[in-house]
């Protein structure tokens, strides 16, 4: 019987404004500028071409290679090297959340997504989230707190803060013992099949495409163009169980 389901977040429940999920062109400089002013403000010095070398560039580097070591790159050393370098002690998330705020004002909830997932919920349905994601999961659960996505999800995991990304099951096994949900109760959920479809079909879960441009991957059991067509679905596949 299916009882759980798994949200991919970009995509699906937010627009992103852009694949990686990061601040870039004119919000990446808004972002540093406001980054910027908070480390001067708490009497730091560093300059822009401070950011990128201490930062953002050595980060890049390691960006570059989460394919190919499973897990997303670690904001923590490079910060460190930073606060050093300016003469300051805040938090992580106070800094990264300096550059990503003027990109988080832009971001937006799809319509409808909101209703669907308090739908599901009051039918019944235990909803997690699994998304992958290139910062610390606080900073897009925040946005989901915004549009009233997050009062639907019972348990959150962002890639970051799990040291692991889809097409890897690992979140999705976390995510389902979290609902206590077996993998043959439980949908996957997602815009992408290379990663989306691919992580559900290793976790043994069903899987739900939510079409968008990314095809290439695994078929998925059902496709949807909308998510308000969900409810529906899900419905029929749990009555049909």
């Amino acid at each position: 019987m299916i009882r759980a389901l798994l949200f991919d977040m970009g995509g699906v429940l937010i627009s992103l404004q852009g694949a990686r999920g990061l601040p870039e062109g004119r919000l990446d400089w808004r972002g540093r500028q406001a980054l910027l002013t908070v480390i001067r403000r708490h009497g730091g010095r560093a300059r822009d071409i401070d950011l990128d070398r201490l930062l953002f560039d050595p980060w890049r580097a390691d960006y570059e290679r989460r394919y190919e070591v499973g897990y997303d790159a670690d904001w923590k050393p490079h910060l460190t090297r930073l606060r050093r370098h300016a003469g300051i002690n805040l938090h992580d998330e106070t800094l990264l959340g300096a550059w990503f705020r003027p990109y988080g004002e832009t971001l937006t909830a799809f319509r409808g997504a909101a209703e669907a997932l308090k739908t599901l919920r009051f039918a019944g349905f235990r909803i997690g989230l699994v998304s992958n994601v290139p910062l610390p999961g606080e900073l897009y659960r925040r946005i989901l707190e915004q549009y009233g996505i997050a009062r639907s999800i019972e348990s959150f995991h962002f890639s970051y803060d799990e040291r692991s990304r889809k097409p890897s099951p690992a979140m999705l096994r976390r995510a389902l013992a979290a609902l206590e949900a077996d993998p043959s109760e439980a949908l996957m959920i997602g815009d992408r099949r290379s990663s989306d479809v691919a992580a559900g079909r290793a976790a043994g879960t069903g899987t739900i495409w939510l079409r968008r441009d990314d095809s290439g991957g695994p078929e998925p059991d059902h496709i949807i163009d909308e998510l308000s067509e969900l409810p529906d679905l899900a419905a029929g596949l749990r009555g049909a169980s």
